[in-house]
């Protein structure tokens, strides 16, 4: 009997260890994506700072416009490296 107890205990001993591994792979996985998404929103924040501090053109009404601050933050967006969400998932609207 204590033969089969010691090769249950054994195998429950090795599932716990594969489950915290399992789990420990998982949550480095959405440490990386939340750290990706906040890089991304303080990019963004950046630009649109950028765009409503920069200095105006006079002959440029547009300059400062919300739709070209708007412009300037897809362009950037585009610009900026994509993370394994986006490569996977795809671009999805973010806006609401």
């Amino acid at each position: 009997m204590s033969e089969e107890l010691f090769a249950r205990l054994r195998r429950v001993e090795q599932q716990v260890r594969v489950f915290k591994e399992l789990h420990q792979s998982e949550l480095q996985i959405i440490l990386d994506e939340l750290t990706d998404i906040a890089k991304q929103v303080e990019a963004e924040k950046a630009v649109t700072t950028a765009a409503q501090t920069s200095d105006a053109d006079p002959a440029d009404p547009a300059a400062a416009s919300p739709k070209r601050a708007k412009w300037l933050a897809e362009q950037a967006h585009k610009a900026a490296p994509k993370s394994r969400r986006e490569l996977l998932f795809g671009e999805r609207d973010t806006e609401t």
